[in-house]
């Protein structure tokens, strides 16, 4: 069977003998550069094959056969970053980097740093780093600075990190092929977060900020080719919005919002006030999680396909609530959901809102308190109203 077997396959390892654009696409398929690693030793020719691979993945794989645990993590990785290909000419089209919690929550940034810096030289793609993180509020120490360094190669960035970590960002540089970038649990500088977003991501399509800025302050945005945002970040005092291609903003912490975006077509809020300084009168979806203003801003939109209430917590935020539902936007599905109402008493007054009265346009109606203990769902054919 074994000479069968050799005269089958000529006695040769073909695999090995493939070019290594192919070899590279076999250890993409792992999903693990460690794993990759350890192809080196089936062969000489096998010796640097990963080491020159476009996908480099680094996680709780690492640490396999390995004493030491966390620390173990750290030193491997550094090792592997270390050893990849000094080529010039060879680019890593994904660098993915997610820390165990073995490691524990207080990997220094000093650790981190040669990561950022390995990714700002070396990527031409998406990078992704998660390090254990710990709660707010920010335990200042002099070792949490950490720098994301210009990367101009970088279509796409996704950041987790813990707040404790003062993501810096230096005025020199861009972020040049930047489209996606992400960052949680961060704590930032105001007005490094304004340059960043106005000036150094020229081409900038989808954002997401959970961060804490590091004092209270404003934040500008103003970007010709955003198209997402949302802007979930703690201590604003006030966010400007000038995005003439934005459709989607979801906007929270924030005490004052002003924004232009012409085009967009799904807003999802929960700030104190929110201006619409050039918007259209129709949106596909609006939610209201929190708004002391929500009156101007039913008034606002003439109509939405999809309207998403949530009423306040308080006596008196959910009396104001149901004097701002007075003047609804005409829709074609109204949601109104209620986490903390249990006072059966509420129910009519729900039921007796003006809009339940006029909107003429309404199709179904939903109503979903605390535990699902009330609701109703009611449906109209449009050749009911004509």
């Amino acid at each position: 069977m074994e000479d069968r077997r050799r005269r089958a396959g000529g006695g040769k390892d073909r695999i090995s003998g493939l070019p290594d654009e192919l070899l590279h696409d076999i250890l993409r398929r792992l999903h693990s550069t460690p794993a990759a690693a350890r192809t080196s030793e089936l062969s000489r020719r096998w010796r640097r094959v990963w080491a020159r691979s476009p996908d480099l993945v680094f996680g709780d794989d690492l640490l396999r056969g390995v004493e030491g645990g966390g620390t173990s993590f750290l030193d491997g990785l550094d090792a592997a970053l270390a050893a990849y290909s000094d080529d010039p000419a060879v680019h890593v089209d994904s660098l993915k980097i997610a820390v165990p919690r073995t490691c524990g929550e207080n990997v220094p940034a000093p650790r981190v740093a040669p990561w950022l810096r390995f990714a700002s030289r070396r990527l031409a793609g998406a990078f992704y780093l998660s390090v254990p993180y710990q709660p707010w509020p920010r335990v200042n120490r002099e070792d949490d600075e950490l720098e994301l360094p210009p990367c101009e190669g970088a279509t796409a960035i996704e950041l987790q990190l813990g707040s404790r970590f003062l993501l810096r960002i230096p005025q020199a540089g861009t972020f040049e092929a930047l489209s996606d970038l992400e960052i949680r649990l961060a704590t930032m500088d105001g007005r490094e977060l304004t340059f960043l977003v106005s000036s150094q991501c020229p081409r900038l399509r989808n954002l997401t900020l959970v961060v804490h800025l590091l004092a209270a302050s404003d934040v500008a945005l103003r970007s010709a080719t955003l198209r997402s945002l949302v802007f979930h970040v703690r201590n604003t005092l006030r966010l400007d919005i000038a995005a003439p291609m934005l459709e989607n903003l979801d906007v929270s912490k924030v005490a004052d919002a002003h924004i232009a975006a012409p085009n967009l077509a799904d807003v999802v809020l929960s700030s104190t006030n929110v201006v619409f300084a050039d918007a259209a009168r129709h949106l596909r979806r609006l939610g209201v999680r929190q708004c002391s203003a929500l009156a101007p801003l039913m008034r606002r939109f003439d109509s939405v396909n999809t309207l998403q209430l949530q009423t306040p917590k308080g006596l008196g935020s959910y009396k104001t609530f149901l004097d701002g539902t007075n003047n609804l936007p005409k829709c074609e599905i109204l949601s109104v959901s209620s986490l903390w109402v249990h006072n059966h008493a509420f129910k009519p007054s729900l039921l007796e809102m003006q809009w339940y009265k006029e909107a003429a346009s309404i199709i179904q109606i939903s109503f979903n308190e605390s535990q699902l203990l009330f609701g109703l769902s009611m449906s109209r054919t449009r050749e009911s109203h004509d």
